[in-house]
């Protein structure tokens, strides 16, 4: 049977006769075609370059041509996360630490780590003073962090949205174009602010809470804030009768 008669209906497309022998001819030739391959769609990390605009923070600076590929800037800004993160710490706690380790020690009746004031590190010495099970505490955690931070960095195949420094913490869901710009570029400032606090006591010999104090004391407690605020009360004072200056009270 070559063909098929089918009967007309206003509300049909059909043919009236459809050709068969005609059909399969026109089929005969997908046999033979070759299978269609599906391009997987590309990784992020596999796109990133410097400049393009695609990594919070990039302002295409990279004048020794180290990241000249995608794999390079890619290694690159995950060292570079880690560094930021890492510093942001440091730069917070060592001048909390100067400021309170004395007190909570003799709080504590322990003896203070400080070196001449100074936080222990590579350039003031006392790290020796740390207990060894800080010590192994310590690396056991960075351990099992970067061992879970690797696990994500090299099964990036599954994932084709992964940004390197991206290790799966967002409690506050937060994260973002902003929050990742915030990061970055606030851990580049850390890394230069720790970098000046070891240059500055390994110059000076004393602790930066000491010599900058106004970047870690109260406004009203700097001297020349103090002293400014002091002249004014003394003429508000006496008209509201209050006998005692505004900076005192709260220096005590």
């Amino acid at each position: 049977m070559d063909s098929i008669e089918t009967k007309p209906s206003m509300e049909s497309t059909r043919p009236e006769k459809i050709d068969l022998a005609s059909a399969a001819e026109s089929q005969a030739g997908l046999k033979d075609a070759e299978p269609v391959e599906l391009t997987p769609p590309k990784r992020l990390v596999d796109t990133i370059m410097v400049g393009n605009g695609k990594l919070a923070g990039d302002v295409g600076f990279d004048p020794l041509q180290l990241a000249d590929t995608s794999k390079a800037l890619a290694w690159y800004r995950e060292a570079e996360v880690k560094h930021a993160r890492l510093a942001m710490l440091a730069a917070v706690g060592w001048p909390v630490a100067e400021e309170l380790n004395g007190p909570l020690s003799a709080l504590l009746g322990q003896e203070s780590f400080l070196v001449g004031g100074r936080a222990p590190s590579l350039v003031n010495g006392g790290l020796d003073q740390v207990s060894v099970v800080y010590w192994l505490l310590t690396v056991g955690i960075a351990v099992a962090a970067e061992s879970s931070y690797l696990d994500k960095q090299l099964n990036v195949d599954k994932s084709t949205d992964y940004v390197p420094g991206m290790i799966g913490l967002d409690p506050l869901n937060m994260d973002g174009p902003s929050t990742r710009t915030a990061e970055i570029w606030l851990g580049r400032i850390a890394m230069i602010a720790v970098t000046i606090y070891a240059a500055e006591e390994l110059a000076t010999q004393a602790p930066i809470i000491q010599d900058t104090p106004f970047l870690f004391q109260p406004i009203w407690t700097l001297g020349g804030v103090s002293q400014a605020v002091n002249e004014a009360s003394t003429l508000v004072n006496p008209a509201l009768g209050i006998k005692e200056t505004l900076v005192d009270p709260l220096m005590q």
